[in-house]
């Protein structure tokens, strides 16, 4: 997502967008010694967010794994030290580097790919309703569409939005919630993360059309559509589109802590049973009749 947006990682651009006094940031070097051939790498994690993000990586001459193995570690154990419950990174999978991921307990949460949005897009073929800047008022609503699509255990990792900045929400002609964007600008790009309900009369194809034509001060910005895993039917018409898609991605994540169950303190047998208790008071329905 920075790169998207703020373009290369030892930019000055990225340098600025990556300073806030409250948001934790960490360049870790891994140096071997004899041949000087380092390792470099960036982690973040915002003061809003539980998870840590992996900025860059900048694998060594030789590529060695067994080095970015161990400059990975280096970058949890820091994320570990700021309470940070995860840490995530985005890779391509037929990348060098998957390996060494694994070798540190990364595992695969979901796929996404990029679509690169640099044409004028043209507008939908049917009149649609237009997107707009979503309030509070639209929190329900998003809320409940993005329960239901979602997977849980993604959930845990990734809130209902990055809270960067205000999104885009689309009604239908009914008043019903149908899809929202989350949104992250950056001085070359603009990052789009949509939700939308597989089940709306809308084409899919349609609805991120009317959604490009009103992002606001997009100021010649490049626009990058993500679609992920869990939503197939995004990409499927994205691939039909003008939008150069890119390879695909894997959503790394490392956890740093473990999932405990928690006793309940009290039982609730008539709920759980569905048998009334003993102690349950009873009365024929009969004998109360008027």
């Amino acid at each position: 997502m920075l790169a998207l947006t703020c373009g290369n990682p030892l930019s000055w651009s990225q340098l600025i967008s990556s300073f806030n006094p409250l948001d934790h940031v960490f360049t870790g070097v891994y140096d071997p010694g004899s041949d000087g051939s380092k390792t470099i790498g960036q982690i973040y994690q915002s003061v809003d967010l539980v998870g840590a993000q992996l900025h860059y990586l900048l694998p060594s001459g030789d590529k060695n794994t067994q080095d970015m193995a161990i400059l990975l570690e280096g970058l949890i154990h820091q994320a570990g030290q700021w309470g940070a419950k995860h840490v995530i990174a985005d890779l391509s999978v037929d990348s060098a580097l998957f390996g060494s991921f694994r070798q540190t307990g990364f595992s695969v949460l979901a796929k996404q790919r990029v679509f690169r949005c640099e044409t004028a897009w043209e507008p939908p073929k049917e009149t649609i309703n237009k997107w707009r800047i979503w309030t509070s008022k639209d929190v329900k609503a998003m809320r409940s569409l993005y329960d239901t699509l979602v997977p849980p255990v993604i959930q845990t990792v990734e809130p209902l939005t990055k809270r960067k900045m205000l999104g885009m929400v689309y009604y239908d002609q009914d008043g019903d919630l149908k899809a929202y964007a989350d949104l992250v600008y950056g001085p070359i790009g603009a990052w789009v993360l949509p939700f939308v309900d597989p089940q709306t009369k809308e084409h899919p194809l349609d609805l991120l059309g009317q959604l490009i034509l009103d992002l606001p001060d997009l100021n010649n910005r490049t626009v990058y559509l993500i679609t992920r895993s869990y939503q197939p039917w995004l990409e499927n018409a994205l691939s039909s589109s003008s939008a150069s898609p890119g390879p695909e991605q894997a959503l790394m994540i490392r956890y740093l802590v473990l999932r405990q169950r928690v006793k309940t303190e009290f039982s609730f047998g008539t709920l759980e049973s569905g048998n009334p208790e003993p102690t349950v008071p009873l009365t024929p329905i009969k004998n109360n009749q008027q």
